[in-house]
């Protein structure tokens, strides 16, 4: 026992050690610019000179046990890095922006090793032109991307990165989108890519294409938000998505109410298997203060017996990865990635102070990811927090989750705890 909380304690100093060497590098990259408009150029040389500076430099200690319901099977790493980007102040509403990314290992076991942070990194993460006029942005490269079930899901050292045309008109509310993709970086590789996440899928990929748009009303003390979207994965799947969500913002508890719908089919050679699934949702959310926020989250996701996971959605680029918008889902886990049936989440949120947030949250997953298997009954606890410092250390935050994941079909329990330190600036 006096050994392990020794492992631990050497752990928790190199992450800070390891940041603190990473805050220097930061603060010294930051640049200095002065008599410049913000964020535009008036001219080609003030194109450059007024660009920025940012990035996210973190360090990340996972730790499981008994991962993914594999008995006695542990992992146990630390790994640094993250990324640092310039981009240049817009001139006739043209941009440049590129990011560098890295990642190192402190004290790999191979034998234990959490997948995605074990590879060493260092290389050009974003690289893009962009192109802004009015409500109009349209950006051609290596980017972020982020619509339903395509994001850059920043949970790891590296973000997920996509080559592409991505352009919007519009704000958050009302937009129009659309979206090509040839290539994408998944978190573990330096290296652009025309595969999935779907790595046991035997082919390559042209990528994918969407189209979306958005649309919000208000009326009398309400407000009607909705948006669609179709999405075409080439040689995966096709979808449908949907929502809606109706809001009362003048009122204290502001209570929201939403709906969501997912339709998904096969596409091409179908690499992942025959896609056919349908997903319906509803969410309650509310107030029950200014600082603690509540939601009730459900999904239903209809069975289909010939089809891949039961009638699970096919997601090329969320696999393993992130729920992405389903209203149900747990943390470690992904609920597109768990069958067909039910599934219930309950969220609570805690902004104690201005630096220090606190959640919970509770998801059952009754799926089933195949015709005649038994629920996994897969019920997820999990807590949270953030603190935030100030002052000198302005940008700096530790966060940690943990939590266990228990299932009708294993005698073992899944537990994770997720500690990270990151400085953004």
């Amino acid at each position: 026992m006096k050994s392990n909380k020794f492992n631990f304690t050497l752990k928790l100093g190199a992450i800070v050690v390891s940041q603190a060497l990473l805050m220097g590098h930061a603060q010294a990259a930051t640049p200095v610019a002065s008599g410049c408009t913000a964020g535009t150029a008036d001219s080609l040389s003030e194109m450059f000179t007024c660009g920025s500076v940012t990035g996210s430099l973190r360090t990340l200690y996972y730790s499981t046990h008994n991962a993914y319901f594999v008995p006695g099977y542990s992992q146990d790493t630390i790994s640094y890095g993250g990324s640092v980007k310039y981009a240049t102040a817009e001139y006739y509403g043209l941009s440049l922006g590129v990011s560098g990314i890295f990642q190192r290992g402190i004290a790999h076991n191979d034998d234990h090793l959490i997948t995605e942070l074990g590879p060493n990194e260092t290389g050009v993460g974003e690289a893009y032109l962009s192109w802004h006029y009015q409500d109009l942005r349209i950006t051609a490269g290596d980017q972020r991307i982020n619509i339903p079930f395509v994001g850059d899901y920043d949970w790891r050292i590296t973000p997920i990165l996509f080559r592409g045309i991505d352009a919007n008109y519009g704000d958050s509310d009302n937009f129009l989108h659309a979206t090509k993709i040839t290539r994408y970086k998944p978190w573990g590789d330096d290296q652009f890519l025309d595969t999935t996440a779907y790595t046991d899928a035997d082919g390559t990929t042209n990528g994918m294409w969407g189209i979306g748009g958005g649309r919000a009303v208000k009326f009398d003390n309400k407000k009607l938000n909705g948006q669609l979207w179709y999405e075409d994965y080439n040689n995966y799947s096709k979808m449908v998505y949907g929502d809606s969500f109706l809001s009362w913002s003048d009122i204290a508890s502001q209570p929201k109410i939403g709906i969501q719908f997912i339709r998904g089919l096969s596409e091409g050679k179908a690499l992942a298997g025959e896609v056919n699934s349908t997903s319906y949702g509803a969410q309650f959310a509310m107030n029950f203060t200014p600082v603690l926020k509540w939601s009730l989250n459900y999904d239903h996701i209809a069975a289909n017996d010939n089809a891949y996971g039961n009638g699970a959605l096919v997601t090329p680029y969320a696999h393993n990865t992130s729920s992405g918008p389903y209203f149900a889902q747990p943390f470690f886990t992904s609920t597109q990635d768990l069958g067909s049936g039910n599934a219930y989440s309950t969220d609570l949120n805690w902004t104690a102070t201005d630096h220090i947030s606190l959640g919970s949250r509770y998801s059952f997953m009754d799926l089933t990811a195949s015709a005649g298997a038994s629920s996994s009954n897969q019920s997820e606890y999990l807590v949270y927090g953030t603190y935030s410092f100030d002052g000198v250390l302005k940008g700096l935050s530790i966060t940690d989750f943990a939590g266990v994941q228990t299932t009708s079909t294993s005698e073992k329990d899944f537990w994770q705890n997720r500690l990270a330190l990151e400085y953004d600036f």
